[in-house]
């Protein structure tokens, strides 16, 4: 498969690589003229280009052709992620992107270990998305996942998913068979849920359930029940 690199904006023709993409395309990659890789501009539109030059060892210019615009994938994924501590978040992020999911939600869970104050919300942020779309190119998704502001209080989703699946170990009943077109999944910390949380959820529309016997930690969970609802999707050629 071929590699894809995220740009603003895709032109008609002729597109130049420049910056870190187009050092790692002409020096790690060493791309050569006649080679192929694909563009995308991570909202569903991408190209294929063919290297007509290399510039240096940082550029490369492109000759663009075979343009096509593919719808976003249904259902969309989302995922209420409470906070992990440290750099096992990216990891959590990663792992949710190379999946399939398509948009994530920083919680501040009232478990959290991580507190994320005014200045650690911005980075925070910046992080998770760089770490997002890093893992997007990697995978070779053309829709590129979209990491939210911090979400404080679960009330501010309110009336943005038709379904919210709520993993939680002391739920009596598996992920429903039945994915909706925007569904959101809520992965709790470590320390998992309060009652105060749960309840909360409940009156968004939240259904509870369970994967299984065995209890992930929360930087795992994610992907485990991104996968789960997608294999019961048509995504993944289901429904």
């Amino acid at each position: 498969m071929l590699h894809l690199f995220k740009v603003d904006s895709i032109p008609a023709s002729n597109l130049t690589l420049s910056g870190d993409a187009g050092r790692h395309a002409a020096a790690a990659l060493r791309l050569r003229v006649g080679e192929q890789v694909r563009f995308t501009d991570g909202v569903g539109n991408s190209a294929i280009g063919v290297v007509s030059e290399v510039v240096s060892k940082s550029e490369l210019k492109f000759e663009l052709n075979d343009h096509n615009f593919h719808p976003q994938p249904t259902p969309k994924i989302s995922v209420l992620q409470a906070l992990p501590k440290g750099d096992r978040a990216l990891d959590a992020v990663e792992l949710m992107v190379e999946v399939g999911v398509d948009e994530i939600y920083p919680w501040q869970a009232a478990r959290c270990i991580s507190n994320w104050n005014e200045d650690k919300k911005i980075t925070g942020v910046k992080k998770w998305q760089q770490t997002a779309d890093a893992a997007a190119a990697q995978a070779r998704r053309v829709w590129f996942p979209v990491v939210q502001d911090l979400i404080n209080d679960v009330s501010e989703l309110a009336g943005k998913f038709d379904q919210i699946i709520v993993m939680h170990e002391e739920a009596l009943t598996a992920i429903p068979n039945q994915i909706a077109a925007n569904v959101l999944i809520v992965i709790g910390p470590e320390g998992s849920i309060t009652d105060s949380e749960r309840e909360q959820l409940q009156k968004l529309g939240g259904i509870e359930a369970r994967m299984g016997e065995s209890i992930l930690r929360s930087r795992h969970a994610g992907i485990a029940a991104a996968a789960a609802v997608l294999a019961k999707s048509r995504r993944w050629g289901n429904g």
